[in-house]
């Protein structure tokens, strides 16, 4: 914008004309930003075109101040792109503002600018004045703005993709996750592991809801730390899933982690463990992949809990914490 401003400096000689655009713009910007205040997000582009406006009448402003005060027009461009870089760094409280005028005007004396007006009679030059401290302002609050909507639309999408109880990716964002790495060009691959709070109803019964959300949030930091890069989320309640790129003896190896970091959990008055289901990712339909663990899940919850269950043809079994076996079930 600055750029555009600085050429369209060479556009308007006449200080009368500038004078009768200046009153022109000043009435412009006020009502696009009226718009863009009242429907933020809807009209966005006002902003855009107001700001557009607001810098190009500003920069041919300082040029005609420069001018007048004799310092050459080859201060026009580095000033222009100064004052549009400070705008972005303006932050949107009264003393800022009151600060930002005080500094414009400072530097409008340094340059010998009343001295030239009161020489010349040119009053026009005070228009100049006007649109520096004017544009400047009005740039703040674009900035504030947009600002205030890229925050807005940045925590929409976080709660959109994020869970609000533990902090780690919701349903929606590892459903995308894994729609992603099963149309990756690679053949399908990995597997899908699926974990659920043993007792949980138990724990928000006897313990209270605050203490079941403590365990939640614990167990979604243990589930992240645990499938690090790997696409991982809480699916539902007490539910947590994780797709994990690797063989049957990596995976082993995440789960029986998983128990043990439960294991240890010191946040109630009790214990808490956590059932795993897991199944083979063997075909585009991921419906199948979430059944399967779904139905290796259940079989661990029929085992005792507090251990991992197989689905399908799984084989170097080894043994879970606790003396448990780590159990496979047979078939599709």
């Amino acid at each position: 914008m600055a750029l555009i401003g600085v050429l369209a400096t060479y556009a308007m000689a006449s200080s009368l004309l500038y004078a009768l655009g200046m009153e022109f713009v000043v009435c412009v910007t006020g009502v696009l930003l009226g718009i863009a205040i009242s429907s933020m997000a809807r009209n966005l582009r006002y902003l855009n075109v107001g700001g557009l406006v607001t810098t190009i009448f500003s920069s041919i402003a300082f040029r005609m101040l420069l001018s007048a005060s004799g310092l050459g027009d080859y201060w026009v461009f580095p000033l222009g792109v100064l004052m549009t870089l400070s705008i972005s760094a303006i932050a949107s409280d009264p003393l800022t503002y009151l600060i930002l005028i005080l500094v414009a005007w400072l530097l409008l004396g340094l340059g010998g600018f009343e001295q030239a007006l009161l020489a010349s009679g040119d009053w026009s030059l005070l228009y100049a004045a006007a649109a520096v401290v004017t544009g400047l302002l009005f740039s703040s609050c674009f900035f504030r703005l947009r600002y205030s909507n890229h925050v807005a639309t940045a925590r929409l999408e976080d709660m959109a993709y994020r869970d609000y109880l533990t902090g780690i990716p919701n349903r929606r964002c590892f459903l995308d996750a894994l729609h992603a790495v099963m149309n990756d060009g690679k053949p399908p691959h990995g597997y899908l592991l699926m974990a659920d709070v043993d007792d949980f109803k138990k724990i928000n019964d006897e313990l209270g809801h605050e203490a079941g959300d403590i365990v939640l949030r614990e167990l979604g930091q243990i589930i992240a730390a645990a499938a690090g890069t790997f696409p991982h989320g809480r699916i539902g309640g007490e539910e947590f899933a994780m797709l994990i790129d690797g063989d049957l003896a990596c995976v082993a190896r995440v789960a029986e982690q998983l128990l043990e970091a439960v294991r240890r959990l010191a946040v109630v008055q009790r214990g808490v463990t956590i059932s795993v289901g897991i199944a083979r990712v063997q075909g585009p339909v991921l419906a199948d992949s979430f059944r399967h663990a779904d139905e290796a899940l259940y079989e661990a919850k029929l085992s005792g809990k507090d251990c991992v269950v197989f689905h399908g043809g799984a084989s170097g079994q080894g043994q879970a914490s606790a003396g448990r076996e780590m159990h496979q079930k047979s078939g599709g």
